[in-house]
């Protein structure tokens, strides 16, 4: 990762609110960049921006979505202070577009609240800049919606041109004919994008736009098919890029047509070339679906596929404009295609896109930026897509490309293995949530925790984890011969409360339940607990962090398919077995009737229709009744240890869904 420290020297004057010098240490290299923003024009950007005002207050909606914007910029300068640069980028790409979706809205308060924002953006846009990544300009003209592009509609003045021939199987080698030879070829191969649109700017739907070509320049120049760019993005494999190709003796015929002058021997130039009776017309665009991997691959998409594409794909492929309208961010995305198509065509890797362009030269190569990929990494793309181009991550639409990837990686590591991903990711988390803030570290063997607290301190906090590790291992029959969690787990401890909020703030971008001292949080790469520490013994230190232990071990089980409110709950009823008479637990017992009042239907904790403390709370009553049934929690416990998903352990266990017996709970409480 390149790493660069970051000094931005802020000069203020007359308009209170500028920086005049970013200083930038960069492997040993000072770079001075003297910006030119002013406050008025940024204000003059914004409003090119926005619609006419509407003098209303913003709704709850718009206040959090500027809540989280701020939130999100004070991030994108902790990653620079870090040198995590692409995460940088990326996240001021995503500012740029939510920001450029609120100023939509038109409310005048808004629309000041986002001047402030685009000021505040300032400093790591700059810097990013300077370092050579390309980002929206802060302009009004680069961050309003671009107009939509208009294929050309030209006039038809004239009698018709001859329809084109059906797509010939052999050519002459002398005299090719437009009509007869050119035109079912372009219709056939780029009629998706070329002539029944105009993808790029480009159209061939006449021959006199053919001719003249994109803005770009002309891609047909007669009598030089070498020099001609239409050529060379076929033989660069970089066209076309639906899923198809142009068969050798197309592309002869081409260059011969251009070698003998590029002639037209239609009757009108500008007649369109696909008009009615044309039988070469162009095949529809293959479109893809989410096929789940069977296991007995031997190419897996999580481990050897998403992370050549997250490293090397998707820093220009994602966004809300992405090159060529193909978009990486995720697998669900990846598989929709882009303006040419589909990326790959299941089974046949001599037939797809994205490995014609991978293993292109010149130009034409994918990726753009840095050395092409190795033998290896396209072997693997190629034998991914001949086994059927199948997803074996856990949610198509909602991960990231590099999320499938750090999931798969974290899946089959060892213990020491996942360990050491999680102590580096550990610390990356604590200096990004604690930026500058005195702190310990301690390395146990069951815990690494942090902590705003002397090393001295932090020690006696961690034989108290262990002392709870015990208890916990005892309540839920834990056996001893394997760790607790599967990589060790992190605790992060504070002495106030402003830093455990602001940290859940910070790394989870939540704001967190007035009443919570403490809370884990596992997703199979990380497994943490956050607690603050009581002050004058208001409540249990040992028995929170039993609590946070027990649902980390809970939700670590049946590969990572435990949900959130079955391992909060039980982590609750072990704290309430641990102490029923701490304070926590008794307000816990205190608000279960108010909680299930809340809800209108019994599985509404399940199903995510209440709030984290209601939830909570309701979960808490339900896994005491669960818990309650010894033999059948104790058999779902060991069915997940061996690895069955949650939903099927649920269901040998209790011979109903999580929702069913909710249901029947709900109506024995009546």
């Amino acid at each position: 990762m390149h790493r660069f420290a970051v000094i931005a020297t802020m000069a203020f004057g007359i308009d209170a609110s500028l920086f005049n010098l970013i200083t930038v240490v960069s492997q040993g290299r000072t770079l001075t960049r003297i910006p030119s923003f002013t406050t008025t024009a940024i204000v003059a950007l914004l409003m090119g921006l926005f619609v006419s005002s509407i003098h209303a207050a913003p709704n709850e909606e718009q206040r959090m979505q500027l809540q989280a914007l701020k939130l999100d910029i004070r991030k994108t300068s902790n990653f620079l202070k870090r040198g995590m640069i692409a995460e940088s980028v990326e996240l001021v790409r995503d500012i740029q577009s939510r920001m450029e979706k609120l100023g939509t809205a038109g409310d005048a308060e808004v629309t000041q609240e986002l001047q402030g924002l685009a000021e505040s953006l300032a400093v790591s846009h700059g810097l990013l800049e300077l370092e050579g990544y390309t980002l929206k300009p802060l302009t009004a003209s680069a961050m309003a919606s671009a107009p939509m592009m208009m294929a050309n509609n030209p006039g038809v003045p004239g009698a018709p041109a001859p329809a084109p021939a059906p797509l010939p199987t052999t050519f002459p080698t002398a005299n090719i004919s437009f009509t007869k030879h050119v035109a079912p070829i372009l219709i056939a191969r780029c009629g998706n994008c070329h002539v029944t649109g105009a993808r790029g700017g480009f159209s061939a739907n006449t021959f006199e736009a053919l001719m003249k070509g994109p803005a770009a320049g002309t891609v047909i120049f007669p009598g030089d098919d070498i020099g001609s760019r239409l050529i060379e993005t076929i033989e660069t494999g970089d066209m076309p890029r639906g899923g198809g190709s142009v068969r050798p003796p197309e592309l002869t015929a081409l260059k011969t047509w251009i070698k003998e002058g590029a002639k037209y021997d239609g009757l009108d130039p500008k007649a369109p070339i696909n008009q009615a009776g044309a039988s070469a017309n162009p095949a529809a665009m293959l479109e893809l679906e989410v096929m789940a991997a069977s296991g007995n691959e031997q190419v897996s998409f999580g481990l050897d596929v998403a992370g050549v594409l997250a490293n090397r794909c998707v820093n220009c492929h994602s966004g809300n404009n992405p090159p060529g309208g193909l978009g990486m961010d995720s697998f669900a995305r990846f598989i929709r295609g882009g303006d040419s198509g589909a990326p790959f065509v299941p089974g046949k890797p001599e037939d797809s896109m994205i490995v014609r362009l991978i293993k292109a030269t010149g130009n034409g190569r994918m990726p753009r930026n840095g050395p092409p990929l190795t033998g290896e990494q396209i072997a693997k793309i190629e034998t991914w897509i001949r086994e059927g181009g199948k997803f074996d991550g856990d949610s198509a639409n909602d991960d990231t490309m590099l999320r499938t990837s750090q999931i798969a990686l974290a899946k089959k590591a060892t213990h020491d293995q996942l360990a050491a991903m999680r102590a580096e990711s550990s610390q990356q988390m604590w200096d990004l949530g604690m930026p500058n803030v005195q702190s310990a570290k301690v390395d146990s063997e069951n815990f690494l925790a942090y902590g705003t607290m002397g090393e001295a301190t932090l020690q006696q906090h961690i034989a108290e984890a262990d002392k709870a590790a015990d208890k916990v291992r005892t309540i839920l029959k834990i056996p001893s011969t394997g760790p607790l969690v599967k990589g060790k787990m992190t605790l992060y401890l504070f002495q106030k409360r402003y830093d455990y909020a602001e940290f859940g703030n910070m790394i989870e971008r939540r704001d967190l339940p007035a009443d919570w001292k403490g809370h884990y949080r596992y997703n199979v790469t990380d497994a943490y607990g956050s607690i603050q520490v009581p002050s004058d013994n208001e409540y249990d230190l040992t028995v929170l962090l039993g609590q946070i232990v027990a649902s980390s071990h809970i939700a670590s089980l049946g590969n990572g398919t435990v949900p959130d409110w079955f391992a909060e709950g039980a982590g609750r009823v072990v704290a309430s077995r641990m102490s029923k008479n701490d304070p926590r637990v008794v307000a816990w017992d205190n608000q279960i009737e108010s909680a299930l009042g809340s809800m209108s239907k019994p599985d509404d904790f399940i199903m995510n229709r209440l709030s984290p403390d209601q939830a909570s709370v309701v979960s808490y009553a339900f896994m005491k009744a669960i818990m309650g049934r010894g033999n059948s929690f104790d058999a779902m416990m060991n069915s997940l240890r061996s690895g069955k998903n949650f939903d099927e352990a649920f269901q040998s266990a209790f011979n109903m869904t999580p929702s069913q017996l909710a249901g029947a709970w709900a109506t024995s409480r009546r």
